[in-house]
Order: C-alpha cells, then structure tokens, then sequence
C-alpha cells in the first residue's frame, strides 16, 4: 500500500514558577499568568487569521504575488504534492500558474494557533476547487504554517500542506530541485526512533512519543486526534504492509524552551513499490527534555 496523503496546532504550554513566598504573592502570579494568556491567545489567532484572510481573498482574486508577498524572502511552501516552492518570487510564479491552469478558488479553515513571541505556529484545513479540461474539480488537505513578526507585519515562513483523501482531481504543482537543508539536527533523532520502532511492529511506542492531546494528519484520512488515535493509525498503516525507509529532518528551529517545529522528507515500502512524502511536526519537550510530537503532518509526493 504506497501512502498517498499523509500533509505546513491545541498545544500544552509549561510554565516553570519558583515557589511563592506567601499565598498573596501566588495569587498575583496566578492572575498575571491569565491575563498574560487571555492577551496572548486572542492576539495570536487574530495575528494568523489576519494571514489567511488575506491569502484567501487575493488568491481568490487571481493575485499570486500578493499571496507571495506574505511570506519571507527565503519562505518555504511545500505544497500536497511535494512540490516544493523556496523564496518569495518561485511561490508567486507557482501559485499564478495554478491559479491561471485550473481557475482555483480556495476556502482556508483555520484550526489552532499558539503564539511563542514574535513566531506563531498554526494549522487548519483547506479546501480548493476549480475546473479541469471543463469539469469540476477539488481537492482538500490539512496545513500547518510558521509565521513570523516582521518589522511589526506577521508574514509566513512556511507553509506545509497535503491531501485528506486518495481521490483528488486536481494537479499540485510541479517539482522543483529542494535546497539545501538548514539545520534540521534538532528533530533528526526523533525521525530514526519513529522510523525503528515503527517497523518493528512496535506502534504503541512510537505512539508514546506523542503527546496525550496530539493531533496526527496520517495518508488520505482525517486527522486523529489523542494518543490512542494515533497508534490505531499507525497501527493500521503497517497492518497493511508500509514501512519507512528513512526520515531526514530538513529544517528546524527552538520555538522556546519548550518547543521547537521541524520540517522534512520521508521515503516508504509497501506493497505497491517505493514512495516517500514530506513532513511537518511540531513537538514540545517531556519531563526528560526529549522532543514529544504534538502534531505531525504527513504529505505524499505524487508519481513515487
């Protein structure tokens, strides 16, 4: 079974406080603590929704460099397909072209958002029509996105997407060459443990690197939401015979203390050949400082 769609996030925040001196002085944290969040949560959804309403309604206008012109000079959109666009100017020729080819329209459905400074991590679901060779035609996938606070405008990093199920009709874009990785050691040893213990069957301990309330986007399916979920999925995918080959951390960085985000490429075996996608995950850090997935984003590169 080759992996068609595996796809750029609720999120437990630690928070590391010295013991109170008096029950006053705890209290007063306490309210600090909520109205810091009750400031921050709101700003930070209302930050990103910014980014989507924006990308929807020039996209929907034909306007590709202007949905380009959100992300960063060197951002990264890695698109269902794989095909990867790197820099401002390769993602607005890539989204003219698929908005010219197929007279897309895009409906953007944001789910989580959490704030870490002047970075913002999110993701949600999308869901894009157009006509091909006169017919009607769609497709839908989930996406997780990295935005940044640049000089006082949030724009986007990267972008990641896949596909939710195996029965799309419409193109995702060409390939192009990927660069050169940028430090992607931090999330490496996460992807070799997976990639071991996954094919030896052992489903419940690469499960038990996820966090309880994990939201896994696994190949042609819903996303799965909760510990339990995601092993029944792993689970299933290597009932039916696909193992991994490898994983390789292309990119990631610290969030905080707490947090970091990751991108990068895999490759499978199955019963139907070779295949491979990309990846995107964010992770937070258990009690022992190891890296925990607390959402995964799995997408499949067509024609593998």
């Amino acid at each position: 079974m080759r992996i068609r769609t595996l796809a750029p996030l609720a999120l437990a925040l630690t928070i590391a406080c010295g013991e109170p001196a008096t029950d006053d002085a705890a209290m007063t944290d306490d309210m600090a603590m909520t109205e810091d969040m009750a400031e921050t949560m709101p700003d930070a959804e209302a930050a990103m929704a910014g980014i989507t309403d924006y990308w929807q309604t020039h996209f929907n206008m034909g306007h590709g460099s202007m949905v380009a012109g959100k992300f960063a000079e060197d951002g990264v959109l890695w698109g269902s397909s794989g095909a990867m666009l790197y820099g401002r100017d390769a993602i607005g020729a890539g989204l003219q072209a698929r908005i010219d080819a197929e007279a897309s329209q895009i409906a953007i459905h944001p789910g989580e958002t959490m704030g870490f400074g002047d970075q913002l991590v999110a993701r949600g679901h999308y869901v894009l029509t157009g006509t091909v060779d006169g017919a009607e035609a769609r497709n839908s996938g989930y996406y997780m996105s990295l935005a940044l606070n640049m000089d006082g405008e949030w724009g986007l990093k990267g972008m990641v997407s896949n596909l939710d199920t195996p029965d799309q009709t419409m193109s995702a874009g060409d390939m192009m060459e990927q660069p050169e990785g940028m430090g992607g050691d931090l999330i490496q040893a996460s992807g070799d443990y997976f990639v071991t213990h996954y094919n030896m069957g052992h489903a419940s301990m690469v499960a038990n690197t996820f966090t309880e309330d994990a939201v896994a986007m696994l190949p042609g399916e819903r996303a799965r939401e909760g510990r339990a979920a995601v092993e029944e999925g792993l689970q299933a995918m290597f009932d039916a015979g696909v193992t991994f080959s490898g994983m390789t951390a292309w990119s990631a960085q610290d969030l905080d203390e707490g947090h970091a985000v990751g991108i990068g490429t895999y490759g499978t075996e199955g019963p139907d050949g070779a295949g491979g996608g990309h990846f995107a995950g964010l992770y937070s850090r258990g009690e022992d400082g190891g890296l925990m997935l607390h959402w995964l984003l799995m997408g499949a590169h067509s024609g593998m």
